[in-house]
């Protein structure tokens, strides 16, 4: 059968953060920046609203991941200099190890205990991809049969993957594709190109006989430790939203067509 489920959210900090460290995470991403007024109305009851509101919103994605019942779940991410270092920093990837982990600490309390993810990767539906990818939809898919964390912080998989997923699949049980897009070094995909890889997944799987869902981790407009840091574009966002409401996903073909410091999620290197 087709794709059954389409899922995406943030991966943020925040996303598990408790109330006292919102402000201190705050202040590490934006640093000496200038910040827009309405930073300034972030009261703490706001911020408790904001953390009401995310526990809310994966709750539902949770609840809608296990009404499905998946048998297969395609997980799209990027990296921040996390499992790749400079000296190779593909657009696209696939994960051929066997058991995909991660472990780490919370940034702003490093005495306590590490957390920790392991994956079961579902490795004969991966290599079946690439070889379709590359063979038949003519997609240059690097691949990756060994895990090793080559970033700074050694701690695995990108928190694209390890922030989200236990909130989605809290027991970490249901086999997975990883695909790593290169959301954060430019030069990265056109939205023409990955809106090309999204039909060129379900070209593939559509007799696919498994419950399949996929989920897309990322964000809308931000720029982490950028000269943008802590602004968004909420026009850009809402239009964005507008469209996947609308079921009109075709429209955001013409994002990232140039270069633009709006569309940019994170500090060009």
């Amino acid at each position: 059968m087709p794709i059954g489920l389409g899922l995406a959210s943030s991966h943020a900090p925040a996303l598990v953060a408790p109330l006292e460290q919102w402000e201190p995470l705050y202040q590490r991403f934006t640093g000496r920046v200038t910040q827009p007024p309405q930073a300034a109305l972030e009261t703490e009851e706001v911020i408790r609203d904001y953390i009401e509101r995310i526990d809310h919103a994966f709750g539902t994605l949770r609840e809608q991941l296990a009404a499905y019942r998946p048998d297969l779940l395609i997980v799209i991410g990027g990296d921040q200099s996390e499992m790749f270092d400079r000296s190779n920093v593909p657009n696209l990837m696939i994960h051929l190890d066997p058991e995909a982990w991660a472990s780490w600490g919370n940034m702003l309390t490093p005495d306590k205990p590490d957390e920790h993810l392991r994956l079961s990767v579902d490795v004969e539906t991966s290599r079946f991809l690439l070889d379709r990818l590359v063979r038949q939809e003519e997609f240059d898919v690097a691949f990756s049969t060994q895990q090793q964390a080559l970033g700074p912080r050694g701690r695995g998989l990108p928190h694209a993957f390890f922030r989200p997923i236990p909130l989605l699949t809290p027991e970490a049980d249901v086999p997975v594709v990883l695909i790593y897009e290169n959301t954060y070094d430019p030069p990265s995909l056109s939205a023409e190109r990955c809106y090309r890889f999204g039909e060129a997944l379900a070209h593939i799987l559509q007799d696919d006989p498994r419950r399949i869902a996929i989920y897309g981790s990322g964000g809308l407009s931000h720029d982490p430790g950028g000269p943008r840091a802590g602004w968004i574009d909420e026009p850009l966002d809402r239009w964005f939203l507008d469209q996947l409401s609308a079921g009109n996903g075709r429209a955001t073909r013409a994002m990232y067509g140039f270069d633009s410091m709006t569309m940019r999620g994170g500090p060009a290197r």
